[in-house]
């Protein structure tokens, strides 16, 4: 991991990447991933040193802020994120490989984003340092904003990238922007949404590990409103369809063929067509 890229000459990436290829990857046997670090929402300012002579890809902040603003703070409709995410799959190139993720030590914790009213106005490009030093946010109560959280990783952990989950938000650990972000990691005395996020990560890694649809598959939506997204991710053989609700209400979901499915978040068995999806919440489904 390079920081703070846009700051270190070209040639000095270039070089760099000329020695890892001449003298590491030799001996490991494998390709040695670099990825970089540069805090903008400008795709091109990121793209610019993503290539095979220099950086395999970057964190995408432009995707996270998007991630961020329709299912966490429900700033812009679901359309803007699909919208966003048909373009971005191919940006970087061929063979970039971007890290994704929804917080990082450069942001206020993004469990605070996702409450019912959302910290800082909304604005995901906060930096949360009003409140770093003083009045720090305490956890959120009740569970909505854990299930947003949870909803939002569904969508990290369904789409090309390598996905970076910052040290306590598996757990959706509180705290202001730096060095609030940045607390001892909590172990013990999880809430209930607290929980129902761990686990919910643990099932969406082990289904990320089983199918690499999720990991390099072709997306293609079935249906997509101001509240939902239904897409079919396939890779070979291996397809699966992820439903999602940003909504606070049920909503039913089109397009998704007809037969029957196992949705692998919760083992229950659900029918092609029309689906309900209860208030923030998402499925992965698997045909049987």
């Amino acid at each position: 991991r390079l920081d703070a890229v846009k700051h270190i000459e070209d040639q000095w990436l270039i070089d760099l990447r000329a020695r890892v290829k001449a003298e590491i990857e030799p001996t490991s046997g494998d390709h040695f991933y670099m990825v970089g670090e540069t805090y903008t929402g400008d795709q091109g300012t990121i793209k610019k040193n993503v290539s095979p002579s220099m950086l395999d890809g970057q964190f995408d902040f432009p995707a996270r802020a998007q991630l961020a603003n329709a299912v966490l703070a429900r700033k812009s409709p679901m359309t803007d994120l699909e919208g966003f995410m048909n373009g971005n799959d191919s940006y970087y190139g061929a063979s970039a490989i971007m890290s994704t993720f929804v917080g990082n030590h450069d942001l206020p914790r993004v469990i605070h984003m996702a409450e019912d009213n959302p910290a800082y106005g909304g604005n995901v490009w906060d930096s949360g340092k009003s409140n770093n030093w003083s009045n720090q946010p305490t956890q959120p109560a009740g569970t909505s904003a854990y299930e947003r959280l949870a909803t939002a990783f569904t969508v990290l952990f369904t789409t090309k990238g390598i996905p970076l989950v910052y040290y306590g938000d598996e757990v959706a650990m509180a705290g202001a922007g730096d060095p609030d972000n940045r607390r001892f990691m909590q172990w013990t005395g999880y809430s209930q949404g607290q929980q129902a996020v761990l686990a919910h990560l643990k099932k969406l890694g082990k289904i990320r590990a089983e199918h690499p649809a999720l990991r390099k598959g072709t997306r293609s939506t079935l249906s997509v409103s101001a509240d939902t997204w239904a897409y079919k991710t396939t890779s070979g053989s291996d397809e699966l369809i992820v439903l999602i609700n940003r909504s606070d209400t049920q909503q039913s979901l089109s397009g998704v063929p007809s037969g029957s499915y196992q949705d692998l978040l919760s083992g229950s068995t659900i029918s092609g067509g029309s689906v309900n999806l209860p208030a923030r919440s998402s499925r992965i489904l698997l045909a049987q």
